[in-house]
């Protein structure tokens, strides 16, 4: 079974430059580690809600633990407003 990843989460505006280094950062070395590469998107209605999409994966524990390794190492959560969370969700094929 393969599993794509949809996180979700609001930035201030005032770092939204920061948020696009630390996500560089933290996809090349994801890919370095895992192979997946990662996609940004932006909500179009609300540019300040960011999603990370991650497509296809194989083994959702050792994902899991590197995507959290790899956040906490480039400062992602860093740049989340008080209060903020990164919200996970989990799809497969129906």
């Amino acid at each position: 079974m393969r599993i794509d990843y949809f996180i979700y989460y609001r930035i201030d505006a005032a770092d939204e430059a920061r948020l696009l280094a630390a996500l560089a950062g933290m996809h090349a070395s994801l890919h370095a580690a895992t192979g997946i590469a990662g996609r940004v998107r932006r909500r179009l209605d609300d540019p300040q809600t960011w999603m990370e999409i991650y497509e296809g994966i194989g083994d959702q524990w050792t994902f899991e633990i590197e995507l959290g390794s790899h956040v906490l190492r480039h400062g992602l959560l860093d740049l989340l407003p008080e209060g903020s969370v990164r919200h996970m969700e989990r799809f497969r094929a129906a």
